[in-house]
């Protein structure tokens, strides 16, 4: 989740023939030389390290991916559920958040995104093109600060 003024930027996506407004993110992969340098880290000595924060490495590189946005290195955890979606795979979904501090300048991938909207929680919860799982989230944890 990434907010900035009190909305949270969503991102359009085709499921078949419905339009929905999902968060940005991603599948963890494994570690490969094609990836983002935004991934990569090294060492004091300069050697590339183990990669302990794999989740929050994932969403840096799903984000930029998507969007063309750095994250902050301040990024919480804020949830987490499991279900099987569509293709009846098992998802464990791990939700992360973050406030940026400026405007973000977002640059879509027309491949993987159609495009995006800020929205805050009134316009969520009354968003028939949000999933119930995204609201429930919310109400849950009511108001991030």
């Amino acid at each position: 989740m990434i907010e900035y003024l009190g909305k949270f930027l969503l991102l359009e996506r085709q499921f078949g023939d419905h339009t929905m407004f999902i968060l940005p993110g991603g599948k963890v992969e494994p570690f490969d030389e094609t990836q983002s340098g935004i991934v990569r880290q090294l060492n004091d000595d300069g050697k590339e390290r183990n990669y302990d924060d794999v989740l929050l490495n994932t969403i840096r590189r799903e984000v930029y991916e998507e969007l063309k946005i750095n994250l902050p290195h301040i990024i919480d955890y804020f949830g987490s559920t499991f279900f099987i979606n569509t293709q009846k795979e098992r998802v464990i979904d791990v939700v992360f958040y973050t406030k940026l501090q400026e405007h973000p300048e977002v640059v879509v991938d027309g491949n993987e995104v159609k495009s995006f909207v800020w929205m805050d929680q009134k316009e969520i919860f009354a968003s028939k093109q949000v999933h119930d799982w995204l609201k429930r989230a919310l109400k849950v944890f009511d108001r991030i600060d």
